[in-house]
């Protein structure tokens, strides 16, 4: 997760950080993908080792919830043109991942996803992944 406060974990209450995508396959078929989500979200890091690709990647559009964040992510990927789509499909891994910066207090916090939302990871067959 990119968003990375300087104040103590201790100090900071739990929140929301953010959504990355994190893409992993074959380095040919991951190609059109790559070229495409490179000029349409914020490449965090990006390397290939041994044939094979991982890119993770983030929103460029600013949001502050879950949703609102995996809402954004899911559009960019849906209207990808049909060769990165072939590349989005050949990918090995395809994670949402869900940045939650843990802290002491509030004991007990819930971050809800639409089963809207999650229809539209399920039906790119993303996986939904939590970090705490």
């Amino acid at each position: 997760m990119s968003r990375a406060s300087p104040r103590s974990a201790e100090a900071e209450p739990t929140h929301f950080v953010n959504v990355d995508l994190d893409l992993a396959g074959s380095v040919a078929p991951l190609a059109a993908l790559i070229a495409a989500l490179d000029r349409r979200m914020l490449c965090l890091h990006a390397e290939v080792v041994r044939g094979r690709r991982a890119a993770h990647y983030e929103s460029r559009r600013l949001t502050r919830t879950l949703e609102g964040t995996l809402r954004a992510l899911l559009t960019v990927i849906e209207r990808l043109p049909e060769d990165a789509l072939a590349g989005w499909r050949a990918a090995r891994a395809r994670d949402f991942n869900v940045g939650i910066q843990a802290g002491r207090l509030p004991k007990v916090c819930e971050y809800a996803i639409s089963p809207a939302t999650v229809a539209r990871v399920a039906a790119l067959g993303g996986r939904l992944v939590f970090t705490v």
